[in-house]
């Protein structure tokens, strides 16, 4: 395979990871990063609690849980020869019930299969002596766990692309990839932003998915265009309102006839009338830039993250696994009452509710993060929470998959919601983990936007997903430990497409 132009497209922690990768197997080549963001790490990589798993969660014999081996391998010496901070604090997961402890025996055999170093049960007793703060019926202890920091992370491997002759692109919005024979061309346009200068979303690929009105299907040979945020009719009235979730078009309509009865449906309108009544939607959003050709390249390889499923359309594959985001939010607290948790204490994993979890992580500059809150996210970005892009709800709402995975997932949606807007639901939430933490000086904390891959029948897509055409190497999902396994996925998946080329 004769190799002298790479572009990497998504400049988050896989992004900068593949293209130091890049680099490495192929020293004479010209590496191309390019994001719309104006730095590394911008969207979720950047706004994660920081825990480097250990691998307690991934099917013995599986390919995540040789990446999750592998990750660790090349990540702890990695930060260290670079100064990177990375505590090995422990970690409990802690059974409330005695439903949970079964579940903590399934985790506990698949850790030893896996290999996990040091993985066992403990009870009441020594979960205290790990954690004082620590309740419950019993706990899996993982002593290996660490936390570290995946922005600092992200920056040194764009430090080592740099060093090595890459080059970064920010502010640089990748619209189109064109599949050739043995070439890729890239199409972009400069980044949008809002009136005051900033981007309008640090993670925004804007290529919908759905046919608007009046428009034709997209096929593999059309020019992608990017099209209004809101919804709009032949007359260019938007034909989903703010305020109330829509509820006087038919994206409102659908969600009452759903939804309408549940009191966490009606708490989110609350919000959202709250949030609108203060930002509502732009109708008269400027003309997006113009595109133009970025570059034509031997090897183009894609992780964007939020918007995997759009560039994949974009580029004639699959659209499917879709991509639905959720928002996710910490509370935090400092020290000295940070100072009650000396690790990491966690929830058990409910195969029923995979996105509902519990934690307690006391990071590398010394504070605990206390959550997530997690629920639908009003747009793929991540702004502030008052950001609606109901493009996006759109996109989401529209896809039948959505509606089987939430069908199945209205406890954990309540939850999320409930601990969003009440805050004494929130802490009574924590307090089952640690009742005797001080949480009266709790500020806001960290807040981001995942995205949950989910496949036509409502299933979550947890492993690692790249679909590949031509010269073109995507990335549609990576473990939710997919932080930790960083360079191994880039080393997995660069020299897999050497091999192809070969």
């Amino acid at each position: 395979m004769s190799i002298s132009r790479v572009a990497v497209v998504g400049a988050g922690l896989i992004g900068v990871a593949l293209a130091r990768e890049i680099t490495r197997r192929f020293p004479d080549a010209e590496v191309t990063v390019l994001d719309r963001a104006d730095r590394v790490a911008a969207a979720q990589s950047g706004h994660t609690a920081g825990i480097v798993h250990a691998g307690l969660t991934e099917e013995p014999g599986t390919l995540e849980a040789k990446l999750a081996r592998r990750g660790l391998e090349l990540l702890i010496p990695y930060a260290a020869g670079q100064g990177i901070a990375l505590r090995e604090c422990g970690q409990l997961v802690v059974a409330q019930d005695t439903d949970e402890v079964d579940r903590l025996e399934d985790l506990l055999t698949r850790a030893e299969k896996t290999g996990v170093p040091g993985v066992r049960m403990v009870d009441r007793a020594e979960m205290r002596e790990i954690e004082p703060q620590a309740r419950g019926v019993q706990a899996l202890y993982s002593p290996h766990t660490a936390i570290t920091d995946y922005s600092a992370l992200a920056e040194a491997l764009a430090a080592d692309v740099r060093e090595a002759g890459g080059r970064f692109r920010f502010g640089t919005e990748v619209t189109g990839l064109d599949v050739m024979s043995n070439e890729v061309r890239v199409r972009a346009r400069n980044a949008p932003t809002d009136e005051d200068g900033s981007e309008s979303s640090e993670t925004g690929y804007s290529t919908d998915l759905e046919t608007m009105p009046g428009e034709r299907p997209h096929t593999d040979d059309d020019q992608v265009v990017d099209r209004p945020r809101t919804y709009r009719g032949d007359d260019g009235e938007p034909q989903v309102e703010p305020g109330r979730g829509g509820r006087g078009g038919r994206l409102g309509e659908e969600l009452h006839r759903r939804f309408g009865d549940r009191d966490w449906f009606r708490s989110a309108e609350d919000k959202i009338d709250e949030w609108t009544g203060t930002k509502p939607v732009d109708r008269n959003r400027p003309t997006p830039p113009a595109e133009f050709d970025a570059g034509v390249f031997d090897l183009v390889f894609v992780a964007v993250g939020l918007q995997s499923d759009r560039l994949a359309a974009a580029a004639g594959l699959d659209p499917e696994p879709r991509v639905v985001p959720f928002a996710s939010s910490y509370s935090q607290l400092v020290p000295p009452a940070a100072e009650a948790v000396h690790g990491i204490i966690g929830s058990v994993p409910d195969p029923v509710d995979p996105l509902e979890e519990t934690m307690l992580v006391r990071t590398v500059d010394g504070a605990l993060l206390l959550g997530p809150t997690t629920h639908i996210a009003l747009g793929r970005n991540a702004g502030s929470a008052r950001d609606i892009d109901f493009g996006d709800l759109g996109a989401s709402f529209g896809f039948s998959g959505f509606w089987k995975f939430a069908k199945r997932n209205v406890r954990s949606a309540a939850e999320g919601v409930r601990s969003a807007t009440s805050t004494s639901a929130f802490v009574e939430r924590i307090k089952r983990f640690a009742p005797d933490l001080d949480t009266t000086e709790m500020t806001a904390g960290p807040r981001g936007i995942r995205a949950a891959t989910i496949d036509a029948k409502g299933d979550l897509v947890t492993g690692l997903t790249v679909t590949t055409r031509g010269r073109l190497t995507q990335v549609r999902s990576v473990p939710a430990s997919g932080a930790t396994m960083a360079l191994a996925i880039a080393e997995h998946i660069v020299e897999r497409a050497q091999a192809a080329g070969r």
